[in-house]
């Protein structure tokens, strides 16, 4: 009778489990299935809402009427309300599966992801171009949330997305080792195509440096916004430039958009690119870049929304105006009239292309389509291009004018010819005597040299051991700790002393004390093999070494043959021996603060004390962590 009471309960219980788990027909539809040899989706299907709810679990308890999308980017266009996105992801191997969810779009506000934890917990991930780099849950310039899929075990996503303006969601799933692959081969040709624009920018900076014509200053300006905007659009300049500057990150578009429209004014203006001859054409390019400066000024005042269509409206309307005074420029500059308007469609059509995202016309990925960057690329090689040539055009009239002069002077110079004769015999005899007395001051200049050179020879070098000097270890380790900190190898630093060194001299006479301390030096000099170890004298009886390169253990087992060594050492002294020990004490770490390079002497020097403390004739090296 037990046994079928027992019987029952389990049936009760496994009825009552089953009761409990709800089937959901439209989320099982939903589900995306992955398996073992999952790399990539680039089109994400989920579900998803615009509700008032901001919380999540109102969220969960609301039984929102979710739509179903399943493939492509989401366009609503400019929504008030919060957007909520569901995915619900099946891990069908049995193995945990680590992938990368992309939200496609770097310039979207606010960000937040819940993801369901089996124990019914909620991890909550914050992304979005309005928060700090530091608070994403990947510091990157693309929206990643990182997913981890237990196997035969299924996940569920929430996205909470806000934004200011149209509102474009394009989703994709990705392995961590196949993006990276696809984040490499990008990152590879974007760092190519902004090399290339950055050395435009340095190329016409140069030039104008060296010429100080203006139209190489106005084309850097125009280069510099154009590479500026790229670098925000592409998530760079956030994950770069400014971090923490949201601010920067919320209007930098639409202040990048006005600079590099109104940066081609000063360029026309100064006729390098064909433009209408008529009298009111200047003042009303005068007059439009002076508009241009208040309306970017008065954007940092405007709502982001407002601020982004007043800039796109502004800045088309600028191209177009350019385009009209280049069709109505002269015909004899017919062959420039055709580069220069191919330049202008290019530029509206990378306005309009940006300008039709922020409108809700255009969806899905952004950056994956190069439009914007191959105009842009377009429009700065030919503005290079037109700077260069107006240049040559300018230094080839020039050197017409000074052949026209020089023709004017040669009748000249055929009278002053004899006069030019008797000068150059006296430059002549001039240079002779100059040569001589050149060939004077190199003698003296040369031992002077080698003066010079014995004197810092004598300055580096200590008189009584021959080796170098306290001065000279302080800028060695300035060096070696560069050096350590640029090529990330460890520094080693040995502190070594002499132990009861006042007793040598109180017994045997500070003679007997110098010939101890030179004898040490050449002990520990005959250890140091690699041309980069050395020895330096620190002060009285305390030597200190320099090893490059050199771990604690290899530092440890040069100071423990030093010791050893020392203490069979034997200094005689007329009919008098003397034998000594030694103490050490030793750093090694990877230098950090280059600021701050005596911390591996204080640490040593630790060591060194704590040797003494422990007895003498020792080595200890020092055990506290800490940046150096």
């Amino acid at each position: 009778m037990m046994k079928v009471w027992l019987l029952l309960g389990l049936l009760f219980n496994v009825y009552q489990a089953f009761a409990s788990i709800e089937f959901n027909p439209e989320t099982q539809a939903n589900t995306y299935k992955l398996h073992a040899q999952f790399m990539h989706e680039a089109s994400m299907p989920f579900s998803y809402t615009v509700t008032t709810i901001d919380n999540i679990q109102d969220l969960l308890n609301s039984r929102p009427n979710w739509q179903y999308h399943d493939s492509g980017a989401l366009n609503l266009g400019e929504v008030e309300q919060q957007v909520w996105l569901k995915i619900v992801l099946r891990n069908d191997s049995l193995i945990e599966l680590p992938l990368l969810l992309s939200v496609n779009n770097n310039l979207l506000d606010n960000i937040t992801a819940y993801i369901m934890q089996p124990n019914h917990a909620i991890l909550t991930l914050d992304l979005g171009d309005s928060r700090p780099l530091m608070q994403r849950p990947i510091k990157h310039e693309a929206q990643l949330i990182p997913l981890e899929l237990l196997g035969k075990r299924q996940t569920t996503l929430y996205l909470k997305v806000k934004h200011h303006g149209a509102l474009n969601i394009p989703l994709s799933l990705w392995h961590p080792v196949e993006y990276l692959k696809y984040k490499s081969k990008f990152n590879l040709i974007y760092g190519i195509l902004a090399g290339f624009l950055l050395a435009m920018i340095a190329t016409n900076f140069t030039m104008y440096s060296f010429t100080r014509r203006k139209y190489f200053l106005h084309g850097t300006l125009l280069l510099s916004s154009v590479w500026l905007l790229l670098v925000h659009l592409y998530g760079f300049g956030y994950r770069y430039l400014y971090a923490d500057w949201q601010w920067m990150q919320q209007y930098g578009q639409s202040i990048l958009v006005l600079l590099s429209t109104l940066a081609i004014i000063p360029i026309l203006r100064s006729r390098i690119l064909p433009i209408s001859t008529a009298p009111n054409v200047d003042s009303w390019l005068k007059y439009l870049l002076a508009g241009g400066l208040v309306i970017t000024l008065l954007c940092t005042f405007l709502p982001i929304t407002v601020a982004l269509k007043v800039a796109y409206a502004f800045a088309i309307t600028s191209v177009v105006y350019f385009f009209v005074i280049t069709i109505k420029s002269p015909l004899q500059k017919l062959s420039q009239r055709i580069p220069a308007v191919t330049v202008y469609l290019s530029l509206m059509i990378s306005l309009c292309y940006q300008f039709g995202f922020e409108l809700g016309l255009l969806s899905g990925a952004l950056l994956e389509r190069p439009v914007t960057y191959v105009c842009s690329l377009f429009v700065c090689i030919y503005i290079s291009y037109a700077l260069a040539k107006q240049y040559i055009f300018e230094r080839e009239s020039h050197i017409k004018q000074q052949e026209q002069k020089l023709a004017k002077t040669r009748a000249e110079d055929a009278l002053l010819k004899e006069k030019l004769m008797i000068h150059e015999q006296a430059q002549q005899d001039l240079e002779s005597s100059i040569d001589e007395r050149t060939f004077e001051l190199q003698v003296t200049l040369r031992e002077l040299e080698e003066k010079n050179r014995e004197l810092e020879r004598l300055n580096m070098e200590d008189p009584l051991t021959k080796v170098k000097n306290r001065r000279y270890f302080d800028k060695r380790l300035m060096m070696e700790v560069r050096r350590s900190r640029r090529e990330q190898t460890t520094l080693s630093v040995i502190m070594l002393d002499i132990d009861h060194f006042k007793r040598v001299n109180d017994v045997y006479g500070h003679l007997a004390g110098d010939q101890t301390i030179c004898a040490f030096a050449n002990t520990i000099q005959q250890y140091l093999k690699r041309p980069h170890d050395e020895v330096f004298r620190y002060g009285g009886e305390e030597f200190v070494i320099l090893l490059p390169n050199t771990d604690a253990t290899g530092a440890q087992e040069l100071a423990e043959k030093i010791r050893q060594a020392t203490a069979t050492c034997t200094v005689n002294i007329a009919d008098q021996s003397i034998q000594f020990t030694a103490s050490a004490g030793l750093y090694s770490a990877i230098a950090q603060d280059t600021q701050n390079p005596t911390l591996f002497t204080d640490f040593a020097d630790k060591a060194l004390y704590e040797a003494k403390q422990q007895g003498r004739n020792q080595v200890c090296i020092y055990q506290h962590k800490q940046e150096t």
